[in-house]
């Protein structure tokens, strides 16, 4: 791996921040139920998220800088002369840029999230995402891994265009967060932290293998059947370590969720 490659990971491992426990609302479905018994975590496409400007910024491309750099490249890179460098550098045109564009939505189409939130009791995610109160809601424990990776997203609707050569020569890990690490502020109540993760083949399963240490919490949905409760708590008697499990309920006088332990 090259001194650049390792400088770009070690930034991206230095900003990752997440709390003890994260948590990831789950339906009440097959699929959870193996999440639990593989176990493994899904990685959501961003093509399939519900948010349909994940991965998106305004960005813009100077096309003189574009020439000024590529023309470096030609000449510390391809060993041309300072004519032939200037010859290609020249050549680009508004073209180039939009290839640039079609290079950064390529990366979108193949790259995935492991999406986690730091809250276990917000009403409106378990009725978007834990199957309306009808799931579960999973909590790991960040020291395993891919958790102490994941970053916590920043909500902020954007004012101005992003300079991208400028910042993919300063530092592209800020590029890196402007895409997949930020959202629209109507989005805050998800206090979200996610793993960007990708990009990677189409055959890839989208399964991400994880240690089974790291299920740490249960919660149980106000709605969950009896069914599915069963099933739970079957598959989490496999598990090495037992999680601790609550069950989630309603106060009828503030319209905020609790949660009892379930012994």
């Amino acid at each position: 791996m090259f001194a650049r490659e390792l400088e770009l990971l070690s930034r991206f491992v230095e900003k990752a921040n997440p709390p003890t426990i994260l948590h990831r609302y789950r339906r009440a479905s097959e699929w959870t139920i193996k999440e639990l018994t593989v176990p493994e975590v899904h990685i959501t496409g961003v093509e399939d998220m519900n948010d349909p400007f994940e991965y998106r910024a305004p960005f813009r491309i100077d096309i003189e800088k574009l020439r000024e750099t590529f023309y470096r490249f030609c000449r510390e890179q391809r060993g041309m002369d300072h004519d032939q460098a200037k010859q290609e550098a020249t050549a680009l045109d508004s073209n180039s840029t939009l290839l640039l564009h079609d290079g950064i939505g390529a990366l979108r189409s193949n790259s995935g999230l492991v999406c986690c939130s730091s809250d276990p009791r917000s009403n409106r995610m378990w009725g978007y995402y834990g199957d309306g109160h009808k799931g579960i809601c999973i909590g790991y424990n960040t020291n395993f891994p891919p958790f102490f990776l994941a970053h916590q997203v920043f909500y902020r609707d954007p004012t101005d265009s992003i300079d991208l050569l400028a910042t993919l020569e300063q530092n592209p890990s800020d590029l890196a967060d402007q895409l997949s690490c930020r959202k629209g502020s109507e989005w805050e109540f998800e206090q979200e932290f996610r793993i960007p993760v990708g990009p990677f083949p189409k055959d890839h399963t989208r399964l991400l293998p994880i240690d089974p240490k790291a299920i740490a919490e249960i919660r149980l949905g106000v709605n969950i059947s009896d069914k599915f409760r069963a099933d739970v708590l079957k598959a989490i008697k496999r598990l090495p370590r037992q999680p601790q499990i609550y069950k989630m309920g309603c106060d009828n006088n503030t319209f905020r969720l609790i949660e009892n332990a379930v012994s």
